[in-house]
C-alpha cells in the first residue's frame, strides 16, 4: 500500500454562523497536510465506494492521527440521507431538527407477504410515475395469494399519523387495486389505485394503534396473466 501526502486548502469549521448559543463564532480556512493511504471502507462486511453527490469517488484521509471519512458515503451506508445546510454550516444525517424521519428507519415492516423492500443503503429503487423511489417497498399481488399482499408493523401505540406516496410501479401490469390499511384487525382507511394514476400521497390518522397492516388488493388478475401489478410505497414518515 502507498502512501501518499498532500498539502490540502480545507475549510475547518470553528463555529457555525447564526446558530443559537455561539458566541463569537467565526470559520476560517487553513492549509493543511493530510495522508492518503487508499483507506478501504467496509459496512458491515461489505466494502463501500463512497462518491460525492454528483457521483465522483472521494478517498478518506488522515490527518492529525485521525481518520476523516466522507460523511455523505457513510450516511447513505447507514441508510440515512444526508443534506448539507450551507447557511448554517450544519451537516444533518437523517431528519433534520423539526423533520420526521423515514418510515424503514422508525418503524419499519416486520413482515412481508408477496412485498419487497428497497433502501437507498442497497441503492434500490423503484420508479413510479417516472420518477425514482427508495426508502419504501413494493407489493406485488397474486391469485395465488387470493389477489393480496401486505406489510405488517408493529407500532407499539408511538404514533398518531403515517404519511406515504403510493402508486403503481412502471412497467408492472395494468390492472387496478384498492389500498387497505388496517389499524388493530380494523380497516381504518380504502381507496382505489388506479394503474394509470399519478404516484399520490396519503395520510392515514393512527390513533396510536399497536399495529397496522397496509394492504393491496389486485382487481381482475389470474393465474394466467403474463404481467404481474405491482404497487409501491415510499417517502413515508410516521408522526
Amino acid at each position: 500500500m502507498k502512501d501518499k501526502t498532500k498539502g490540502l486548502v480545507a475549510g475547518i469549521l470553528i463555529g457555525a454562523l447564526g446558530v443559537s448559543g455561539v458566541v463569537g463564532a467565526k470559520s476560517l480556512t487553513e492549509t493543511i497536510q493530510v495522508t492518503y493511504s487508499n483507506i478501504k471502507i467496509f459496512m458491515d462486511g461489505e466494502q463501500l465506494d463512497p462518491r460525492d453527490a454528483n457521483g465522483t469517488q472521494v478517498e478518506p484521509f488522515i490527518y492529525n492521527g485521525t481518520t476523516y471519512l466522507p460523511v455523505r458515503a457513510v450516511g447513505e451506508a447507514v441508510g440515512k440521507d444526508v443534506s448539507w445546510d450551507g447557511i448554517n454550516k450544519v451537516v444533518y444525517l437523517g431528519a433534520k431538527p423539526g423533520d420526521s424521519e423515514n418510515w424503514l428507519n422508525v418503524c419499519g415492516p416486520y413482515q412481508y407477504t408477496d412485498g419487497e423492500e428497497y433502501t437507498l443503503k442497497e441503492n434500490k429503487y423503484f420508479t413510479m410515475s417516472g420518477q425514482k423511489y427508495t426508502n419504501g417497498f413494493v407489493l406485488t399481488p397474486s391469485a395465488w395469494h387470493e389477489d393480496k399482499a401486505e406489510a405488517l408493523f408493529n407500532l407499539n401505540g408511538k404514533y398518531s399519523s403515517v404519511t406515504f406516496t403510493a402508486g403503481h410501479v412502471d412497467d408492472s401490469g395494468d390492472h387496478d387495486a384498492v389500498l387497505n390499511v388496517y389499524l388493530d384487525g380494523i380497516i381504518a382507511y380504502s381507496t382505489e389505485l388506479q394503474y394509470d394514476d399519478v404516484a399520490k400521497p396519503i395520510t392515514v390518522p393512527l390513533k396510536n394503534a399497536l399495529q397496522m397492516k397496509i394492504e393491496i388488493v389486485g382487481k381482475d388478475l389470474n393465474v394466467n396473466s403474463s404481467s404481474l401489478v405491482s404497487y409501491g410505497f415510499s417517502q413515508g414518515e410516521f408522526k
